[in-house]
């Protein structure tokens, strides 16, 4: 008899723990099946974030583009993560780099004043002082971005279109929620995914 009990005893010890196991494996799906929902909402807003960060960044561009005697073309200084960053250990950036987006006098930079003004950053205005794109295709649009942003379109799995009749790059992100800059007014414009 005692040997019985025992083996029930173990069985509803092992009924428990399958138990306890369906529970769990419940919980985490119904976790996991919030997440799958609320993924592409997370890349919306992703956007939006990146939407302000443009916003800020073309008026800082903007002021310092007046500032600067509305030049053709200004060297946009990001910390070490613009493309075209000196790679150069030895401190020899060239002619084209300084604080001011002017030459430098020397001709050469520390390694330390390299990385943080982001050498040959250099980024074409247009004559209302906004940024725009070296070739008017996606491939330019993916470059302003990278230019004003410091990040590529594809850590955002962002689609670019270059609408050509009316000059705007266009950002999509997988759920539909669009970026617009318009080139020529500096005009941006953010839409985000219908539900």
């Amino acid at each position: 008899m005692l040997s019985q009990q025992k083996a029930d005893d173990d069985l509803l010890s092992v009924y428990g723990k399958i138990v306890a196991i369906v529970v769990l494996l419940v919980v985490l799906a119904i976790l996991g099946a919030r997440y799958i929902n609320t993924a592409p909402n997370l890349t919306s807003q992703g956007l939006a974030f990146e939407h302000n960060r443009l916003l800020n960044v073309l008026a800082m561009v903007r002021s310092q583009w007046l500032t600067s005697g509305r030049p053709k073309k200004m060297l946009l200084s990001w910390y070490d993560v613009a493309p075209n960053v000196l790679n150069d250990t030895k401190g020899n950036a060239g002619v084209e780099s300084s604080k001011t987006g002017q030459p430098s006098a020397f001709g050469q930079l520390d390694s330390t004043e390299a990385d943080l003004i982001g050498t040959n950053n250099w980024i074409q205005i247009s004559p209302k002082g906004w940024p725009i794109v070296d070739t008017y295709d996606e491939k330019g649009c993916n470059q302003l971005w990278q230019q004003l942003l410091a990040t590529s379109t594809t850590e955002l799995a962002l689609t670019v279109v270059y609408q050509k009749n009316e000059q705007v790059c266009r950002y999509v992100s997988p759920n539909q929620s669009s970026l617009s800059y318009q080139l020529q007014t500096g005009r941006v414009i953010f839409l985000s995914a219908q539900k």
